[in-house]
């Protein structure tokens, strides 16, 4: 038991110690304004779609392939994936040995949400990879792996499931806003004074956005479970021109957008202030 407990100590010093390296930060920061400028990006792709022109999908992908056809854009795409990588690693640390101030079932909760957003940072590295070095291939599109789930037996139940877990971190995601509990990876800076409240007008408008966002995405899987039906489920594209099609749609899809760039630019902005610990 006791080597056990040496051996995790000694795992978790060590990737501490690699989380706070000073370059590891400073490429995390990176990594963070690009994901900031993503957002930023599917905003106005948003706008686009808003107003009838659907060419450019409103996703990372779609962000990521107007970034590659700005000037310098080829420059960037392999700094976000120095960036990108540099947070997997940033992250995987926090799942390690991250949240020492935490407890029990709230400290393993932290982990698993730091380790989650690794991944989700890991798929982005290899989709800046593909999108700057042209290998991007042509693989199954989600509606092709969401069918082949719907011929499971239990297949419509885990599309169901997959959409509630979806809406879920939407409502986590407005939760976060509201709660201001996106400032605790701040540093004071960039919670206090004229800076702070702007940067709060910012993660709350812009938490709230990609919440509806997800709410929307999570209510597609669901009708596409109950319906048999894998075409009705998507990703934030067809989730943003649902929204467009509604009452009103078009005044709401336009609120999404800004709102999504409000999160960008908070990202932004969270990259200069983001706290080491």
């Amino acid at each position: 038991m006791s080597t056990h407990r040496a051996v995790g100590s000694t795992t978790e010093g060590k990737a501490d110690r690699a989380r706070n390296n000073p370059a590891l930060e400073w490429l995390a920061k990176i990594g963070t304004a690009v994901y900031g400028v993503m957002y930023v990006v599917v905003g106005w792709l948003a706008v686009q779609i808003a107003f009838g022109d659907s060419a450019g999908k409103a996703s990372g992908s779609g962000a990521l392939r107007e970034i590659a056809q700005q000037p310098f854009g080829e420059l960037l795409l392999w700094v976000a994936c120095a960036g990108f990588a540099a947070l997997v690693v940033w992250k995987g640390c926090e799942a390690v040995a991250g949240y020492p101030d935490k407890d029990g079932g709230e400290r393993v909760a932290a982990r698993a949400g730091s380790g989650a957003k690794a991944i989700v940072f890991a798929v982005l590295a290899v989709a800046a990879f593909q999108t700057v070095t042209g290998s991007s291939g042509g693989g199954k599109s989600k509606d092709s792996y969401t069918a082949e789930v719907m011929k499971w037996p239990v297949g419509p139940a885990l599309v169901v499931a997959v959409g509630v877990a979806i809406a879920a971190y939407g409502l986590f995601s407005i939760y976060k806003g509201i709660s201001d509990k996106w400032q605790k990876s701040l540093e004071a800076g960039g919670r206090t004074g004229d800076i702070g409240t702007a940067i709060t007008v910012l993660a709350r408008t812009g938490y709230s956005a990609r919440g509806m966002a997800f709410l929307v995405i999570g209510g597609l899987f669901v009708w596409a479970g109950f319906s048999h039906d894998a075409r009705k489920s998507g990703g934030l594209d067809q989730a943003l021109v649902t929204l467009r099609d509604a009452p009103f749609g078009q005044v709401l899809l336009v609120a999404v957008a800004i709102g999504l760039a409000c999160f960008g630019a908070f990202n932004v902005a969270k990259a200069w202030y983001l706290r080491q610990r």
